[in-house]
């Protein structure tokens, strides 16, 4: 499954500007607070019948995540190691409001800093 998100992804790539950046990063970050992402995040933390079904329930809960990974920068170590241990932790963790409603808030303000000062981002790459 990942893979085919991957191929897709890699297919529909642009460069992009630093406000396309910081606007996919606040609806990363609101898409963390909605009921969809904690019902597909539930769902992937569960055993469930086929692999396809627990593939999108795992993609569906991480989309948010991994299209910051193409809003920050496809190259940015930085952001790739930031991301990779967020979705290992929603992955391995159970879903707690207390934790995943402050990491959500963060992702929404890292997005308005990167649309009102995109050179002070950490680890923002500049598009291709």
């Amino acid at each position: 499954m990942w893979a085919l998100v991957g191929m897709a992804a890699y297919a529909l790539y642009r460069p992009h500007g630093t406000f396309t950046a910081g606007a996919v990063v606040v609806a990363a970050g609101l898409y963390e607070l909605t009921p969809l992402k904690q019902r597909l995040r539930r769902r992937c933390g569960e055993n469930v019948r086929s692999g396809l079904e627990y593939g999108l329930y795992c993609v569906g809960s991480s989309t948010g995540l991994m299209a910051m990974l193409l809003a920050l920068g496809v190259m940015s170590v930085t952001w790739m190691a930031v991301i990779t241990v967020v979705v290992g932790l929603q992955k391995l963790l159970p879903a707690r409001a207390a934790i995943d409603v402050p990491v959500a808030l963060v992702i929404v303000g890292l997005g308005i800093w990167i649309v009102l000062a995109p050179s002070s981002a950490p680890g923002l790459t500049s598009p291709m």
